[in-house]
């Protein structure tokens, strides 16, 4: 009879370890349709071109729908978001999902945790960040965005701006209808988190440097849902994810002749255009090796240019950058 119950038990904790599900989150961080990239110029809603030198916030709470709509908490309820990271653990459940129906989550950090501090959480811990926390304020930031803007109209960002969302009062709760099926052991949601639709409806000209639930970042906090920050990757659009990227760097050290770096995952050959964002033309090549590097010879203006790589069945890339003379 021992026998059959030790038995019984390992055939028990055999079925729990194999019910478990890794969850994983693969989350594309973009500004409009571009990828985001720290210091790069963007264009905002007014025309006005912006630098993004920082995004960080908190998932808190994660829930997910699945299996004809069972629920399921995952064991890390706090997690720190960073736009230059795609890809988070967001722990495990004792659950085998097999298909998922829909994301509920919060932005921010749970009010029974917003009283704790940074140093009442082990080394590791989300909320061991001293960074995303305001003695001020007395409150984790719950979302941060800095960066610049042109105020002027010399397409050169030149005015500062900060947005550090904090108190109980910015916690937003969200749902994301998206459809993942089991992969081995685990689930991977695939996501967008488009910046730009946290920044619309607000003057970033007249921000400074915000720390506080006041109107400026109550809205900013107000459009995740409002306007959709988070939403799911199209299905033509998830092989994106795992492909070799192409890279395109600019080196501006030199500034009126930068050089041009790029790597393409093609045998093609490749044509390049380099236009100033109103879309005026200054150089076209054609018929470029997929990899290699272009050092310009025309001395560049100041302001903001785009250099546009596309190849022979059309698939284009650019990237933005800046001269400064």
């Amino acid at each position: 009879m021992l026998n059959k119950l030790l038995f019984l038990l390992f055939l028990c904790s055999c079925w729990s370890l194999h019910a478990q599900t890794d969850i994983e989150s693969n989350i594309q961080h973009k500004f409009g349709k571009s990828n985001y990239i720290p210091n790069q110029p963007y264009v905002d809603e007014e025309n006005r071109v912006i630098l993004i030198t920082r995004i960080q916030y908190y998932l808190s709470n994660i829930e997910l729908t699945h299996d004809g709509g069972q629920s399921v908490l995952v064991n890390k309820q706090h997690i720190l978001m960073d736009g230059e990271i795609s890809v988070y653990n967001l722990g495990s459940v004792s659950t085998e999902i097999q298909q998922l129906e829909a994301l509920n989550f919060d932005l921010g950090v749970d009010p029974s945790l917003n009283s704790s501090r940074p140093i009442n959480h082990p080394v590791g811990h989300a909320l061991a960040d001293n960074s995303l926390y305001s003695n001020d304020q007395q409150s984790y930031i719950f979302l941060a965005i800095e960066g610049m803007i042109d105020t002027d109209g010399d397409q050169t960002p030149d005015k500062p701006f900060s947005f550090h969302a904090t108190g109980n009062q910015l916690f937003r709760n969200m749902t994301i209808q998206t459809t993942t099926s089991r992969n081995g052991t685990g689930l991977k949601i695939n996501l967008v988190a488009n910046i730009a639709n946290w920044l619309k409806d607000i003057d970033l000209e007249f921000v400074g440097n915000q720390e506080n639930s006041a109107t400026d970042n109550e809205k900013l906090c107000d459009n995740t849902d409002e306007h959709s920050v988070f939403y799911k990757v199209a299905t033509t659009s998830v092989n994106t994810l795992v492909s070799p990227q192409n890279q395109i760097n600019v080196d501006s050290r030199l500034s009126t002749t930068p050089t041009i770096y790029y790597n393409f995952y093609t045998v093609e050959q490749l044509d390049m255009t380099i236009t100033n964002i109103n879309g005026t033309y200054f150089i076209q090549r054609s018929n470029l090796n997929p990899q290699g590097d272009f050092y310009m010879d025309n001395d560049l203006a100041s302001g903001i240019y785009i250099v546009i790589f596309t190849t022979p069945k059309g698939i284009r890339q650019c990237k933005r950058f800046v001269v400064r003379n």
